[in-house]
This record gives structure tokens, sequence and C-alpha cells, in this order.
């Protein structure tokens, strides 16, 4: 704050007193400005007294502001800071951090091979269908009974598969002295005639035995075996 004096002299006309006039001008930080303007020093004097006495004291000892606005300078200011900051907290460097080990991996100890599964032995009908190998019955190994069976099967010659089935049956039961056949051994004597297989000689043979035909009939108490009927003889034209 300064307090610059003044001593203004006016010039009067002739005739006129001169009088000698003291201007004081007292300039605030805040580009605020009183001027005093007496004839008498002493009244001066006070009123710079009481003016540093009674002005605030913040308003004495702060820092001019530049500019018309003390408000846009404030903001200004803070604005300056914020973008500072930004650009502090965006120019550090991040701390690399410390990559984990890689996990180490367990030996991976050998797993047995299993060994191959040993295939059932198994036959092939004349459809190409996989069967189980069936034992043939002891009346079935005759040489001559087998060399019979064949002509008498190929003298008949019956055509279908039911029909077949009559013959092969009723062909066991007078060459091999079978009582009746199941489905597994019409399956040798077949291969013995030479016969193409039916696809299921089980259905086949209940084919034959229904009402509708009456060729072959169950043997009561023995399962899935079947003898020739007199009708079935007829049809296939045994004798």
């Amino acid at each position: 704050m300064g307090i610059p004096f003044y001593r203004k002299v006016l010039s009067t006309k002739p005739g006129w007193i001169n009088v000698n006039m003291v201007k004081v001008s007292i300039s605030l930080p805040n580009n605020t400005q009183i001027t005093f303007e007496s004839e008498e020093a002493e009244v001066l004097h006070e009123v710079v007294g009481m003016v540093l006495r009674d002005l605030p004291r913040e308003l004495m000892g702060s820092q001019p502001v530049v500019g018309p606005n003390p408000a846009s300078a404030e903001e200004k200011g803070t604005s300056v800071a914020t973008s500072a900051l930004a650009a502090a907290v965006a120019t550090t460097p991040e701390t690399p951090q410390a990559e984990a080990p890689a996990p180490i991996p367990a030996p991976v100890e050998d797993t047995p091979v299993p060994a191959p599964a040993q295939e059932t032995p198994a036959t092939t009908n004349g459809n190409g269908t996989r069967q189980e190998t069936v034992s043939v019955p002891p009346e079935l190994m005759s040489e001559e009974g087998r060399r019979d069976f064949a002509a008498f099967c190929q003298g008949v010659n019956p055509v279908g598969d039911m029909k077949r089935v009559v013959v092969a049956a009723e062909g066991a039961s007078r060459h091999f002295g079978l009582d009746g056949v199941n489905a597994d051994e019409l399956g040798l004597l077949f291969d013995m005639a030479g016969w193409r297989k039916p696809g299921n000689f089980t259905q086949t043979l209940r084919n034959a035995a229904r009402s509708k035909f009456g060729w072959l009939e169950r043997i009561p108490g023995r399962s899935g075996r079947y003898a020739t009927t007199p009708v079935g003889l007829e049809k296939t034209s045994i004798s």
C-alpha cells in the first residue's frame, strides 16, 4: 500500500490569496484508491492514521489481483492447478509388477495301455450276420449221415425258407435221429445242404408253426424245438 503526498499550489488572480492544497492518495492491493485533499496537514495526518488503524489487516496485506474480475482469476488458478495435477498423474510411470513364476508341471506318468480284448470266435451265416460258434451235436458228426442228409435235401429241392426248414427238420430226423430241431442246429443243417441261410431262424420256425400254416409244431417241454407235421410233409412233397 502506497501513500503518496502531493502538494498543489492554487494561484489566484491579483488581489487573491495563494492557497497550498495537500493531496493524499492511498492505493490498496485490490486496486482501490482513496484520495484526500485538504489545506490543513493536521487533518490529513489524522485521516491517514485512521485509515491505517481501521482498515482490515487482510485487505492491507493481501496480494494485488491482476485482471478485471477477481473471480475469473481464482477460477483460472484452480484450473491451472487441476491441469498440473492431472499431468503429474499421467506422467507418473507405473511400477512394473513382478510376474508370478510359472507353475512347474508335474511329471506325467506313463499310463499302461490295456491289452486288446480277445474276440469270441464267431461264424458268419449266409447273409453276413455274425453269430456265436455253435458246438456240433454228436448226432451230426456221422459222415454217412451228412452225405445222406445232403442227398435228401437236394432231392426234394424246396423253394422258400419255410419249406427248406421243414425239409431240414425231416431230414435230420431221418438221417441223424434228431427229435426236432432248433435254430442253432438249423444253421449247421443248412450248411450241409448248401442252402442260403435266412435272416432269423427262430422267426422262420415260428412262422412255419403258426396256425395259418401248421407245417411245424413245437415239442412240449423242449423250448425252441420244432418237429414236422403231416401238413408240412405234404406241402413239401415229402413221401
